[in-house]
Formats: C-alpha cells, structure tokens, sequence
C-alpha cells in the first residue's frame, strides 16, 4: 500500500525556472526547488556568455542531471525580427529589422555609412 501510494504520486518535472547563485562560463550553482550545483550552459553553436548571479534561468533536468537553457529575455524595446546582444557593462549590439548593425550608439548602414549617436555620418 505505502509503495503504491509513494510511485503514484510522483511527478518528474522536466523544466523550471530558478536564479544563478553563482555564475559560470560552462557551470553554475542555480537555486530553485532545489539547490543545484554543476549546472552545465547551453546555448546556441558559438554563443558563450557567463550568467551573472541573480539572473533568471530556464533549469531543464535531463537524463545527465540538470542543465541551464537560457536566462530569461528582457529587452522589450525590441522590434519584431531584431536581435539584441547585451553585457551587463552596458556594451550593446542591434542586428536592426532594415538591416542596420548599431554598436554602442553608433549605427552601420548596409550602404556602408557609419553614423554616431547623434545620427551624424562620420565615414
């Protein structure tokens, strides 16, 4: 009866969101239900960051332990097809929807032009 009991209600959760305790280039301790340490990073092919404590995080658990997807989004100043990579530092790049590349306020046509931030060309 315990047994039967014990196996029914078991439920194994396959994704959780949790918080970086500590930050990893290829490992991080998570906290969430439970506290995870080892946490191995994934991310798309030649994407590598290092999730800073604190961040949000996206814990899938897997035959091999658990694994960190992603931290979550939170650029909503977005446009639809544009892709934004951020550091923490504030260093800042925009793939932009009509094919503008902005660096750090200074924005590169696909003509070839360069303008700074204040929209002036400069080369």
């Amino acid at each position: 009866m315990w047994l039967s009991k014990t196996f029914k209600n078991t439920r194994s959760v396959a994704a959780e969101t949790g918080t970086v305790a500590i930050g990893g280039s290829s490992t991080l301790k998570t906290s969430s239900t439970l506290q995870s340490a080892n946490v191995q990073s994934y991310a798309p092919y030649g994407y590598s960051s290092y999730a800073p404590a604190g961040e949000e995080i996206l814990i899938i658990n897997s035959a091999e332990g658990s694994v960190g997807s992603g931290t979550r989004m939170s650029d909503g100043s977005l446009d639809e097809g544009e892709i934004s990579i951020k550091s923490r530092g504030g260093a800042c790049i925009r793939l932009k929807k009509d094919g503008t590349v902005e660096i750090n306020g200074f924005v590169f046509t696909h003509e070839g032009a360069i303008k700074n931030p204040k929209g002036e060309t400069v080369a």
